[in-house]
Order: C-alpha cells, then sequence, then structure tokens
C-alpha cells in the first residue's frame, strides 16, 4: 500500500512539476511578445509584413490609398508592388496602414530595423539611367507629375515630363512622397 501511495504521489509531483514548467513557459513567452510590442517600429512593422509577403493598403500623406505587396524596405523608403506596378513610398509620407482581413492572428512584432541601410534617393539613383517612366507624387503639387525619369542627383530628381512639347522639369527630392515606375508602352 505504501508503495501505491509513494507512486502516486511521485506521478502527482511530476504532473504538478510539467503544469508548472508549462505555465512558466507561457509566461515567459507572453512577456517577450510584450517586449517586442513595447520596441516596435514602424519600419520594423513593415519589415516583418514584408517578409510575409502579406498583402497591405496604405494611406499617403497626399491622401492616396495603395494596396500591393511591401517588397522592399530602405532606410527612410519602402517599395511597394501593386501588380501594376512598383511604387516606392517615403515613410515619413504613409499615415496608416492596414493588413488584409481574415489574415492570421498573429501580430508583427515590428522589433526590428530595416535589413537595408540604402535611401530612397541611392535607389532612385540606381534606377535612373533606365530612364524609366514615372509617376511622381509632390508636396505642394496637386497633380501627379508624369514623364521619364532622367537623372537624381543629391537632392534633385530631374524628369522628362509629357507635354507637347516635353519639357524638363527638376524637383527638390525632400518633396518626393511616392514615386511609381508605370508599366512601358
Amino acid at each position: 500500500m505504501v508503495d501505491r501511495d509513494l507512486d502516486a504521489d511521485l506521478t502527482r509531483l511530476v504532473s504538478d512539476s510539467r503544469a508548472e514548467d508549462a505555465a512558466r513557459q507561457r509566461i515567459r513567452e507572453r512577456n517577450l511578445r510584450a517586449a517586442a510590442v513595447t520596441d516596435a517600429t514602424f519600419s520594423g512593422l513593415l519589415v516583418d509584413l514584408a517578409e510575409r509577403g502579406e498583402t497591405v493598403a496604405l494611406r499617403t500623406a497626399h491622401g492616396r490609398t495603395l494596396t500591393g505587396r511591401i517588397t522592399l524596405v530602405a532606410r527612410d523608403a519602402i517599395a511597394l508592388d501593386s501588380g501594376t506596378g512598383l511604387s516606392y513610398i517615403k515613410l515619413d509620407r504613409i499615415t496608416a496602414l492596414r493588413r488584409a482581413p481574415g489574415v492570421r492572428a498573429d501580430e508583427p512584432s515590428g522589433d526590428r530595423p530595416p535589413p537595408r541601410t540604402t535611401s530612397l534617393a541611392a535607389l532612385l539613383a540606381d534606377l535612373a539611367p533606365e530612364r524609366p517612366r514615372v509617376a511622381l507624387v509632390l508636396d505642394g503639387e496637386p497633380a501627379l507629375a508624369v514623364g521619364e525619369l532622367r537623372a537624381v542627383g543629391v537632392d534633385v530628381l530631374t524628369v522628362r515630363l509629357d507635354g507637347e512639347p516635353p519639357v524638363t522639369a527638376y524637383f527638390a527630392a525632400a518633396q518626393l512622397s511616392e514615386l511609381t515606375v508605370l508599366a512601358s508602352g
């Protein structure tokens, strides 16, 4: 009888120990998630969403809504692929971001820096030699500026604007909110 009581006590002790370990593990995981959320940054959130390949809808300071997948997070901008074009949007011009309805319940932590330390200006300077057709959204300009991106300098974008006759325009890079590469043709 004593052996049965010892076996039962040992079984209960092992079971209680496992339950306590599981509870400690859940608390630890909850604390780590909470710490990650309090360390979250907007660019870190964008990194998480880019890695997941989620479709997002973002709203810009100009009142525009763009929908697509984040393909790149730079120091001061993102690239968003809408399926019909690639848009580069400055981080400080994004006012809100929404995940698609019905997406996984787990929240992105947003506690990491962007993997690329490059800037929007550097990304656009790499793009300029291809002379793509672009549409620019600029602070203080009510309409899109559409034309061929010719060059990107330290703080200036050179665009050959559409029209008859075409005209070359120079835009202050600081005023650029977003640039979308248009399909050629």
